[in-house]
């Protein structure tokens, strides 16, 4: 009506309007591009290499090693990607990506860690850090260091996670692995013989730095470590070669460091009392305790009887009165086992206890010094191990050709009998009776005893006696 206001109406709602899909388009996204490009969140990168396009255009440093995350320190190691590469058994099925990832990122702690490139090593033939430490875990430990399961763990991941934070550790971590590299790849020694001296000369540097702080919770495990694999660097010889040892050297201090290395490790336990418990090597030590380096008896009762003899020791002798009596104590029940990789771990524990008055007379060269050294050298040359029968061999024909030498005495010459079979060294009495096919005397010295002449010159030991 005209005038009157319309009625009021709600208009009914509209409907709502269906979202519109728009199919997403096709797109290529980089999953192996280089770190440049990662870093600066581009995702396409053309994979080129050394060099990929976007960075030859901007000028910027191309590099596919993994770009570490803010704050990924070396104490903040993740566990699972050095599982991912060095645990195999915790990586099944790996996804290829994760894997490939992890590797790059372990492989730039371990540069970082070592201030070392691998592109360094790779110039010169040699495996990268990732592979030698690889070796180390895969083919090292196992050939090496003859200890149960535990021991096994300990040295194949705990070591190695060690290690990412401890660069003395990695340094011989490195330089152990490549010794035995070079042991078993004599074709390419040369490759990896500075490189093997640049790791031990950091490590032992390093190491010693590290020996001048205090021993606490915080780094007494990668001390043990890298103690227990230096006693090994120490051990392992290059070469046979008697006329090299201690015996014949004006300065036997210094060629005996192979020996005086070994007592390291009691030295590092015994700062570490409070807290050894809490070690990773804890179970390993106390499995390694055995009674036989517990006995100081005093008097000769129980030792062997010609070398009590020979060390003077009657039924006073004491070990404040004779340096002898501990290390025969140790060697006699030694005696009664059968070298091999079994009982590998009580013979190579002799070493480890020596005491100073010992080494003493052992620099003297004092008969009844090396004549116990000679017998144990006996016994680790019958041990089947890459670091241990060299040294073994060499230092044990060098004692018995030294005493068969200086010695006249019937006694002493009859107790280097043993010694000499052992390390195939024919005593001078033996040369003797030796004939040829024709009945006649010989006039030579067979192949296995003529390399075994010193060469010194103006030497009492140019020729055998």
């Amino acid at each position: 009506m005209k005038g009157e206001n319309p009625p009021f109406r709600v208009n009914p709602l509209s409907s709502p309007e269906q979202p519109t899909y728009h199919s997403r388009r096709p797109h290529r996204k980089s999953r192996a591009g280089c770190a440049k490009c990662k870093q600066r969140r581009v995702k396409v990168c053309d994979e080129t290499r050394p060099c990929c396009q976007r960075c030859e255009k901007l000028g910027l440093e191309c590099t596919y090693e993994a770009i570490l995350p803010p704050g990924y320190g070396k104490k903040d190691i993740d566990s699972a990607l050095v599982a991912r590469v060095f645990n195999q058994k915790n990586a099944v099925n790996p996804d290829a990506t994760a894997h490939s990832l992890a590797v790059s990122v372990v492989t730039t702690q371990v540069d970082e860690v070592l201030q070392f490139s691998s592109t360094m090593t790779k110039s010169k033939g040699c495996l990268s850090n990732l592979e030698i430490l690889r070796h180390f875990q895969d083919i090292f430990t196992p050939n090496t260091m003859i200890i149960n399961e535990t021991g096994k763990d300990a040295m194949r991941v705990k070591m190695i996670r060690l290690a990412l934070q401890s660069p003395y550790l990695m340094h011989s971590l490195i330089g152990v692995a490549i010794a035995h590299l070079r042991n078993v790849l004599p074709d390419h020694k040369g490759n990896y013989a500075l490189l093997e001296s640049h790791h031990w000369q950091r490590a032992i540097s390093q190491y010693s730095t590290e020996l001048q702080s205090s021993i606490g919770p915080h780094n007494m495990d990668a001390l043990f470590s890298a103690c227990l694999l230096m006693t090994v660097n120490s051990f392992a010889l290059n070469s046979y070669n008697p006329r090299q040892s201690f015996v014949f050297s004006p300065n036997p201090v210094e060629c005996l460091n192979w020996l005086f290395v070994q007592s390291g490790l009691r030295h590092l336990l015994s700062r570490a009392v409070p807290w050894v418990r809490k070690s990773m090597w804890w179970e390993i030590f106390m499995e390694s305790r055995n009674d036989l380096f517990e006995d100081e008896r005093p008097g000769r009762e129980g030792l062997h009887p010609d070398l009590a003899n020979i060390c003077g020791i009657n039924e006073f002798t004491s070990t404040e009165n004779n340096p002898y009596l501990w290390p025969l104590r140790m060697l006699t029940p030694l005696l009664t086992l059968e070298p091999s990789l079994r009982t590998y771990s009580r013979i190579t524990t002799f070493m480890g206890r020596l005491l100073p008055d010992y080494y003493e007379r052992l620099v003297a060269k004092d008969t009844p010094a090396l004549m116990i050294l000679a017998w144990w050298l006996a016994l680790m040359n019958g041990v089947d191990l890459w670091w241990v029968k060299t040294r073994a061999k060499s230092e044990c024909a060098a004692i018995c050709m030294y005493l068969d030498c200086a010695s006249s005495d019937p006694f002493v010459l009859r107790l280097l009998e043993f010694p000499a079979q052992a390390c195939g060294y024919l005593l001078q009495h033996n040369q003797a009776n030796l004939s040829c096919s024709d009945g006649s005397q010989c006039e030579f010295l067979p192949d296995a005893v003529a390399p075994l002449q010193p060469v010194e010159s103006n030497s009492r030991w140019e020729t055998i006696c």
